[in-house]
């Protein structure tokens, strides 16, 4: 009726009633048979590949998110670099600062030395660069420290000229509220 084969050595077959046969069971294979082992290899297969996959599509994601982080701080390095470069070669903050210290966001002399006409000084950093880029919170100032002899090897005559030394300290913000500090000890000769 089903297709299923009697066996004539049951009792029920010879009763006429046909045995109770699972309608999915197979009958038993012998070992050597190798049917749907290709099957079994290529889901093997596939399950390695798409951990692979995965772990690929893992490792690249967070190489981006490491590679953004490394941009932002070296936005805020050079942001602090354009600061004590600034710095540096504005002959305005030396002249004004006396033995005190000028802040470079506020533009506050702290010790009352004579202001510029045109010395603030956040104002011409973000007008050459585009962006200041300081921490309105962090230290960012030019302080006087001494006077004294020349470094060696600048090549001036000790008797004439002298040095003064100065400290740089710049704090810098970049986007994703990264930082960066940068100071500096920068060597001013000038006559006696």
């Amino acid at each position: 009726m089903f297709g299923f084969q009697l066996d004539p050595a049951n009792e029920k077959a010879k009763q006429g009633h046909a045995p109770f046969v699972p309608p999915f069971s197979l009958p038993a294979r012998s070992l050597d048979n190798q049917r749907g082992t290709a099957l079994v290899l290529a889901l093997v297969m596939l399950a390695l590949m798409s951990i692979l996959g995965v772990m690929s599509l893992t490792t690249s994601t967070t190489e981006v998110g490491i590679s953004g982080n490394y941009r932002s701080s070296q936005q805020a390095f050079y942001a602090a670099d354009r600061a004590v470069e600034y710095a540096m070669t504005n002959e305005q903050i030396f002249d004004s600062i006396g033995t005190g210290t000028i802040d470079l966001i506020a533009d506050a002399d702290t010790t009352n030395a004579t202001a510029t006409t045109n010395d603030d000084h956040i104002t011409n950093i973000a007008a050459e660069t585009g962006n200041s880029g300081l921490q309105s919170g962090g230290a960012n100032q030019v302080t006087y420290l001494t006077s004294g002899a020349l470094p060696p090897g600048t090549g001036s005559d000790p008797t004439y000229f002298q040095a003064r030394y100065y400290v740089i300290t710049v704090n810098s913000q970049g986007p994703n509220n990264s930082a960066a500090r940068v100071e500096t000890q920068v060597a001013r000769i000038v006559p006696k």
